[in-house]
C-alpha cells in the first residue's frame, strides 16, 4: 500500500498506481479522463434502469386501478334494468339518459385531457383522481336515492370527469416517450391496458350476476373497489415531461381560447385518426340499435344469457388486446413494415364490418359466439395500433388532449349513432338497412386507411423516431 497512489473520481472510485507511473502528469490525465467517461456511461445507465422501472410501475399500477375501476360498476350491470324498472324508467327516460351521458362524456372527455396536459408533471394523476373521486360521488347518490331525478344526478359526476381511459393511454404516452421506447413496445403497454378492461369487463357482470343479490350489495362492493383503485393511482410515478411548456402556460396567463388551441389535433394525420375513430363508434352503435333486439327474438336471450354473451366478450377482448395483438404483430410483421402494418388494419376493418352481417344471417348460437370472436379479437388488435400509434402525434404537453379529442369524438358519434341507426331500421328496413350502413361505414374506413395511414400517420411516426434517436445520441 505505500508504494500505491489514490486517484480519486467523480463516483468516490479508487484507481491504484505504482510509484514509476505516478511520476508521469499525462499518464495520471490520460486516466483521469477515460475514468471520468466510464463515470459518465455508468451514470447515464443508472438513470435509464431508473426510466425502466418508473415505465414498469406506473403500466402495473396504471392497468390494475384501471380494472379496479372498471370492475366497480360493472357488479352493479345485471341489476341496472330492475332497478330502472322499480324508478318508472320507461325506454324514452333511458334513452334520454344515454344520449345525455354521451354528451356529458363528449365534454368532459375533451376538458380532462386538456387539463392533464396544462397541471404539470402531476397533471395525469391529478386527473385521474378527480375521476375517481367523481364516480365515488356518483355511486353514492345512487345508492341513497329512490327517484328517476336521483338516477340522473347519480350519472353527471362520472359522465363529466371520469375519462381515466384516455388520461391513462396520454400518461403511458409519457412513460414511453422518456425512455424511448419502440412501436412494438408502445403496442404491449396499451395491450396490457385493454387487456385489464376486457378482464374486468368479464369479471364484474359475472361476480354482480351470481354473488350479489340486490342493487344495493353491487353498488356498495363497487365502491370498495372504487377505493382501492384510488389507492393504486396513488402509486403511480410521475413522468418526466421532455416537451417544456411555453411562457403563457407556465406563468398561468392563459385565456380560455388558449387553453382550448391544441395545434396537434390540426395535423392531418390527427383529423384522420378522428374520422376513423368516429366512423368506427357510429357503426358500433348503428349495429347495437338491431342486435339486442335480434339476439331476443332469434335465441330467446335472458339477463343470464346477456351475461354470458358480455363476459365471453370480454375476455375475448383481454385475450385480443393482451395476446393476441402481440402474436399478430409480430408473426405477421406489423412492427417493421408500415405496409404489413396498414393491411392488418384493412383486415380489421372487413372483419368489423362483413363479420356483423355473417352474424344475422345463422341461427346457430355457437356460429354466433365464433363470429364475435373474430370481431372481438379484429377490434382490440385494430384498437392496439391506433391507441400506439396515436402516442407518435402529439408532444408530451398535448398528448392527453389528443386522445382527449378523439374519445369526444367517439362519445359524439355516441349521440348520432343511434339515431341513424333507428331511422333507418323504421323507415328503410328493420333489420338490412342498418346492417348495409355498418358495412358502408367500414368499407370507407378501410379507404380512408388505404389513402391515408401510411401517408400521414406512419411517416408521421417515422420522423419522430428519427429526431429521438438523434436526439439520443446528442
Amino acid at each position: 500500500p505505500s508504494r500505491l497512489l489514490i486517484v480519486p473520481t467523480q463516483l468516490g472510485r479508487s484507481y491504484y498506481l505504482p510509484w514509476p507511473a505516478r511520476l508521469d502528469p499525462t499518464l495520471l490525465l490520460i486516466i483521469w479522463v477515460k475514468m471520468c467517461k466510464q463515470t459518465h456511461i455508468e451514470a447515464k445507465e443508472s438513470l435509464s434502469l431508473i426510466k425502466q422501472k418508473r415505465l414498469r410501475r406506473g403500466t402495473l399500477f396504471g392497468s390494475l386501478s384501471l380494472a379496479l375501476l372498471v370492475v366497480a360498476p360493472s357488479l352493479t350491470m345485471p341489476h341496472l334494468q330492475s332497478r330502472r324498472d322499480s324508478l318508472g324508467c320507461d325506454s324514452m327516460c333511458y334513452g334520454s339518459y344515454t344520449s345525455t351521458r354521451s354528451l356529458l362524456s363528449l365534454i368532459g372527455s375533451a376538458l380532462m385531457g386538456r387539463l392533464s396536459d396544462e397541471v404539470g408533471n402531476k397533471g395525469r394523476k391529478f386527473c385521474l383522481l378527480i375521476g375517481n373521486v367523481a364516480s365515488l360521488v356518483g355511486m353514492i347518490i345512487a345508492g341513497n336515492t329512490n327517484s328517476i331525478q336521483g338516477l340522473w344526478i347519480s350519472m353527471i359526476p362520472g359522465a363529466l370527469f371520469q375519462q381515466s381511459f384516455s388520461i391513462l393511454k396520454a400518461l403511458y404516452s409519457d412513460y414511453h416517450e422518456e425512455v424511448g421506447s419502440s412501436s412494438s413496445e408502445r403496442a404491449a403497454s396499451v395491450g396490457n391496458l385493454g387487456m385489464s378492461v376486457g378482464l374486468a369487463f368479464m369479471a364484474g357482470p359475472l361476480v354482480g350476476a351470481t354473488m350479489l343479490k340486490s342493487f344495493e350489495q353491487a353498488n356498495a362492493l363497487g365502491m370498495v373497489f372504487l377505493v382501492v383503485s384510488t389507492l393504486m393511482v396513488l402509486q403511480l410515478p410521475t413522468p418526466v415531461r421532455l416537451t417544456p411548456m411555453d411562457a403563457s402556460r407556465k406563468s398561468g396567463n392563459m385565456n380560455i381560447l388558449a387553453f382550448l388551441n391544441v395545434p396537434a389535433a390540426r395535423t392531418p394525420a390527427a383529423i384522420l385518426f378522428m374520422l376513423i375513430r368516429m366512423f368506427m363508434a357510429m357503426a358500433f352503435h348503428i349495429f347495437q340499435t338491431i342486435w339486442t333486439t335480434s339476439l331476443k327474438n332469434r335465441f330467446n336471450f335472458g339477463p343470464a344469457d346477456h351475461g354470458k354473451f358480455m363476459s365471453f366478450i370480454g375476455l375475448t377482448y383481454a385475450l385480443s388486446q393482451g395476446f393476441v395483438a402481440k402474436f399478430v404483430l409480430e408473426t405477421f410483421g406489423g412492427n417493421k413494415s408500415r405496409s404489413a402494418r396498414v393491411r392488418l388494419i384493412q383486415a380489421c376493418c372487413i372483419i368489423l364490418g362483413f363479420g356483423r352481417y355473417l352474424a344475422f344471417q345463422t341461427t346457430n348460437i355457437l356460429v354466433v359466439y365464433g363470429i364475435f370472436g373474430c370481431i372481438v379479437s379484429s377490434l382490440g388488435l385494430v384498437n392496439t395500433i391506433l391507441t400506439a400509434d396515436t402516442g407518435h402525434l402529439a408532444s408530451s404537453d398535448e398528448i392527453g388532449s389528443l386522445f382527449g379529442i378523439l374519445a369526444a369524438v367517439e362519445s359524439g358519434a355516441g349521440l348520432v349513432g343511434p339515431i341513424i341507426g333507428g331511422s333507418l331500421a323504421v323507415y328503410i328496413h328493420p333489420i338490412q338497412a342498418p346492417l348495409m350502413a355498418v358495412i358502408g361505414i367500414y368499407v370507407l374506413v378501410w379507404g380512408l386507411i388505404t389513402w391515408g395511414y401510411e401517408r400521414f400517420v406512419l411517416r408521421s411516426a417515422t420522423a419522430d423516431a428519427k429526431l429521438d434517436a438523434e436526439s439520443k445520441e446528442d
